[in-house]
């Protein structure tokens, strides 16, 4: 009976896996839930109090002050129902507050999805980067274990093969060393991307070859500014200062209080029946000053979002000068490079192999080639994975704009 093929690995770009992870991540949907719990918070905010509705029962006596005389008896009542009504610009306040919240709702989300993107493109070069460097360091270890054999299989002609064999066989296991060390750090990352992407951990997945080198960096300068217009923490940092202000100034205004008006009815009835309806106004007078504790907690509050705000922009700014430092070093680094250094120490490698099988090369050469193949690889490998990671790092602390 033919065996079962195994089913082919999807092949995503970068770029597309970023965002298929973006799209189906399940902690998104949550987060863009709370866009439209803020919303009805906002307008909420722009509403008017609930009437107050006030009702009253009592008995009604009536006597003659002069006489002493009982005049009558009779139940009475009264009811009324005011409008709290707010002025002196509390609810514009009250509104921008709230739309303050729908804003940091959005930044929010903006924050979380570059970030997943970010974090999905880091893993995606992690994931290419490792399965590159396991398919070489498999092959190598093929190679050296299949000389190996093939020279234990040969009549002994004095130590020397022995000792050959015994050569290749320790280069073999280091490389096949190499080899699991880079599938386990393939399979940490596909399983990250699969938890980001909602997927069964074991799902496979391919990562096409990326561009091998991404597009050079502005100055430093102009990504400071990119930092301070776009950074979402700082953002959120500023919308919070200004509700902080918005909350101070809605303090101070409590204190005149608002007026509640509406009609009432009043009815009493002994030996005669009394009617009134008339209009009732009702308000505090602000004689004793209550709201200067809040007052001062709000403005206390203020300050220390301006402290926050000049401490997340001087920890932001060091990042990104850091960030900046290191995309230049690695891609000074690969410029010295040739961009096809992998394909000719792959290439050298076999080659190395086939001079050996016919003596044209001692076995030291050999294994140092090989060797160096998948030294030069690793080194390449990682020093595009930071240099990617980098780029990613400077992109979502810019706030996540164009690729710089």
């Amino acid at each position: 009976m033919p065996a079962l093929s195994q089913p082919v690995p999807p092949s995503l770009s970068i770029d597309a896996l970023a965002a298929q992870v973006v799209a189906d991540n399940p902690e998104r949907q949550y987060l863009a839930r709370q866009i439209a719990l803020a919303q009805t918070g906002a307008a909420a905010a722009g509403r008017l109090a609930d009437p107050e509705i006030s009702v009253e029962f009592g008995e009604r006596r009536t006597d003659n002050v002069q006489t002493g005389q009982r005049l009558g008896d009779g139940p009475a009542f009264a009811v009324s129902i005011l409008q709290p009504i707010e002025f002196n610009g509390r609810i514009p306040l009250r509104k921008a507050i709230a739309q303050g919240d729908v804003q940091l709702a959005r930044i929010g989300l903006a924050q979380f999805e570059a970030t997943l993107a970010g974090r999905a493109r880091t893993l995606g070069y992690r994931l290419f980067a490792a399965d590159a460097r396991a398919e070489a360091a498999a092959q190598v270890a093929a190679r050296l274990r299949d000389l190996a054999g093939v020279l234990v299989a040969r009549e002994a002609a004095g130590p020397t093969p022995r000792l050959e064999a015994a050569v290749l066989e320790a280069a073999a296991i280091s490389a096949e060393r190499t080899a699991a060390e880079a599938e386990a750090a393939s399979n940490a990352a596909l399983y990250e991307l699969n938890g980001l992407r909602g997927q069964a951990f074991a799902a496979r997945l391919r990562v096409l070859r990326p561009p091998l080198i991404p597009p050079p960096l502005p100055g430093v300068e102009t990504l400071a500014e990119r930092l301070e217009s776009g950074n979402f923490e700082l953002l959120a940092l500023k919308t919070q200062l200004t509700q902080q202000g918005l909350t101070s100034r809605l303090a101070e205004k409590s204190r005149s209080g608002a007026i509640s008006i509406g009609p009432y009815f009043n009815r009493d009835r002994g030996d005669v029946k009394d009617q009134v309806v008339g209009l009732r106004a009702t308000t505090n007078i602000p004689l004793w000053n209550r709201q200067a504790g809040d007052v001062s907690a709000a403005q206390s509050r203020e300050a220390q979002g301006e402290a926050a705000l000049i401490g997340a922009r001087r920890r932001l700014l060091a990042r990104l000068y850091a960030d900046a430092a290191q995309y230049r070093t690695r891609m000074a680094a690969l410029a010295k490079w040739p961009a096809d250094a992998p394909a000719r120490f792959a290439a050298a490698a076999a080659e190395a192999d086939r001079s050996y099988r016919v003596g044209a090369v001692p076995l030291a050469t050999y294994v140092q080639m090989q060797n160096g193949w998948l030294d030069a690889m690793s080194a390449v490998l990682d020093t595009r994975a930071g240099l990617w990671e980098a780029r990613e790092n400077i992109r979502i602390i810019t706030g996540a704009g164009e690729a710089p």
